[in-house]
């Protein structure tokens, strides 16, 4: 079942990303999809998957390319997996993210 990789509500969004933690630096490659059909965000950090630095390198990423606080942004689910929730505390996020999605290239 495919499902978007983006979910908006009132309150604020969540995002699914695919995390490559140790790359050469920390960027959002693109969109992709998972073998089950579920759309996610492909972001890379340099941070290694241990104590969750690669947790804090991902939220410190999405906070400054959003133009966020990083307290509106955290891991919602998969702390420990590559697969990863993102929860976004903004109610004007929705419709901002949603564009920002839709300019990211395929991986």
């Amino acid at each position: 079942m495919k499902r978007p990789a983006l979910v908006a509500g009132a309150d604020g969004a969540s995002l699914r990303l695919r995390v490559r933690p140790g790359a050469s630096r920390n960027a959002v490659l693109g969109r992709g999809v998972l073998a089950d059909g579920s759309e996610v965000v492909v972001v890379a950090v340099s941070a290694p998957p241990e104590d969750g630095r690669a947790n804090r390198a991902v939220i410190e990423l999405l906070a400054e390319t959003w133009d966020l606080p990083r307290r509106a942004v955290a891991v919602t689910a998969g702390a420990a997996a590559r697969t990863k929730t993102i929860g976004i505390a903004d109610p004007a996020a929705g419709p901002r993210l949603a564009a920002w999605l839709e300019s990211l290239p395929l991986t």
